[in-house]
């Protein structure tokens, strides 16, 4: 089978992690034999190089749709390429397009995209599969647009257990570089609008008002637009010595990230998290996770189980959580871990790796 993969989201050297769980939905197939034929755009540092790098992938996507024979187009981010893909399907009918969705393709973050739904709409119909991340976001795209062709669930290229694993904590603290003498409350993330960055310090205030910081630190990893904003927060709030961060990490260092955590908070308050994989990529490392109650966390989380569920949005519900996961005993605290792991290892690799593979036979 030869596949024609279409991405605006692809890694390169200079930019490792962005769009890796695209190239390693990749790897899947490429072992099973799939021959692929990449049209993808990788991160560029100016608006000028991403407007060319754009310009190029368009006249690519339809040129090769036109000119050279594939089994199957393998659209990643309906948003980005449905425009594109819709011309070429137009001029050649008989493309076979499978398109996976992702979050922000169903729920636009931002007012300018909303323009590119009926565009996403369309290509959602005109495609022969469509695959979402989770059960959440197969149900979100159904109802916002009344597909009845083909859709089916492929966790976002899972868990690589080569990568994210249990380690020791003090030696994982050691590779980062921080004082295993602490314990970490986790966050990683972007600070952009609706990850919950703001939700996080809240709680951590609250926290320590409480007096219930004690021998806790705050390990946040991300940067993002709101950046400026998250550094007001963290002085208004008396979190500087508190709080040790760092920016973006690669997928290796964020594997001692997880381990040096005693808890991952994940406070998301967007309706297209579709998945959530940082909270898998967690618990893949035996660190229970403290997240929202919604959109596609409740696919693996298990309340009081692997880790605990909170109102979203709510700084005094996620603090009261925190307080709870730190206050158990040490016996159930292990027993969460060993849940989350097991959690995490329905979605490795190798386990999802027949769901890709079944879904390209057909």
């Amino acid at each position: 089978m030869k596949v024609h993969l279409i991405a605006n989201m692809y890694p390169s050297k200079q930019h490792p992690n962005y769009g890796v769980f695209v190239e390693n939905t990749e790897k899947i197939l490429a072992q099973s034999g799939v021959a692929f034929d990449r049209t993808v755009v990788t991160k560029q540092s100016s608006s000028i190089g991403k407007l060319m790098a754009y310009g190029s992938h368009f006249f690519k996507v339809i040129g090769k749709s036109l000119f050279r024979k594939y089994d199957v187009t393998y659209v990643h981010y309906a948003t980005h390429n449905s425009i594109p893909v819709l011309i070429a399907k137009k001029l050649n009918k008989n493309m076979v397009i499978y398109t996976n969705v992702h979050g922000s393709d169903v729920v636009p973050e931002f007012k300018k995209r909303q323009k590119y739904q009926p565009y996403v709409k369309r290509l959602l119909e005109v495609s022969d599969t469509v695959i979402t991340p989770s059960a959440y976001y197969k149900e979100l795209v159904q109802q916002k647009y009344g597909l009845t062709n083909r859709i089916e669930i492929f966790p976002s290229g899972g868990i690589n257990k080569q990568t994210f694993h249990e380690k020791e904590t003090t030696l994982a603290c050691q590779e980062l570089e921080i004082n295993p003498a602490y314990s970490y409350i986790g966050f990683v993330g972007r600070i952009d609008r609706g990850k919950g960055w703001d939700v996080y310090l809240k709680a951590a205030e609250l926290l320590k008002e409480q007096g219930k910081l004690g021998n806790c630190k705050l390990l946040f990893i991300g940067d993002g637009l709101e950046k400026e904003d998250f550094e007001s927060m963290v002085d208004k709030f008396g979190l500087r010595d508190h709080l040790v961060h760092f920016p973006l990490l690669s997928q290796q260092k964020l594997n001692s990230v997880y381990n040096s955590m005693a808890v991952f908070c994940f406070p998301t308050m967007r309706e297209g998290e579709s998945l959530g994989l940082v909270g898998l990529e967690a618990m893949a490392c035996g660190t229970p996770v403290i997240g929202s109650c919604m959109a596609g966390l409740l696919d693996y989380m298990e309340d009081g189980r692997n880790g605990f569920l909170f109102e979203p949005g709510s700084a005094e519900a996620l603090a009261d959580s925190i307080k709870s996961y730190m206050e158990l005993p040490e016996e159930a605290k292990q027993s969460m871990r060993e849940a989350a792991m097991q959690t995490a290892s329905a979605y490795e690799v190798e386990a999802i790796k027949p769901r890709l593979t079944k879904i390209f036979s057909v």
